[in-house]
């Protein structure tokens, strides 16, 4: 008797789960904002790469590269992908694309402080500059 009752309630609360769901996913579509930060959120969790990496025969069955993430160094084939210039490109064409990217990766608009960085790093890459260490926050 005690059975069919709890199986019940918990497809009620399960309902109940679903429909508070969908009310919050109708709000956050209708914020800009939050989704301009979830998106950087999720940019920075494919920037992590090979933490959150799906295993190889799964990634085939879908039809996706088992490829991801950034290189441990920086290289300039690397460094024209993330700005999306040529590794040929002027200065002053390198500057615009990283100034544009910036505006909507950077940290204090809600990006990710690790995008941020690669962006600068692949900007300081093309145009010739190196960094004094390896680490992108010294």
């Amino acid at each position: 008797m005690a059975t069919p009752f709890l199986l019940g309630c918990g497809v009620a609360a399960a309902a109940y789960a679903a429909r508070g769901a969908l009310m919050v996913a109708e709000s956050a579509k209708t914020n800009p904002e939050l989704m301009r930060q979830l998106g950087a959120t999720a940019a920075g969790f494919r920037g992590m790469g090979n933490a959150f990496k799906m295993p190889t025969f799964m990634s085939q069955m879908m039809g996706r590269s088992t490829d991801g993430g950034f290189e441990a160094a920086m290289s300039r084939r690397e460094a024209s992908q993330i700005l999306g210039v040529s590794e040929r490109s002027s200065k002053q064409q390198i500057k615009e694309a990283h100034r544009k990217i910036m505006m909507l990766n950077h940290p204090d608009r809600g990006g990710s402080p690790y995008i941020a960085s690669k962006i600068n790093e692949a900007a300081e890459c093309l145009q010739g500059q190196s960094r004094s260490s390896g680490s992108a926050f010294s």
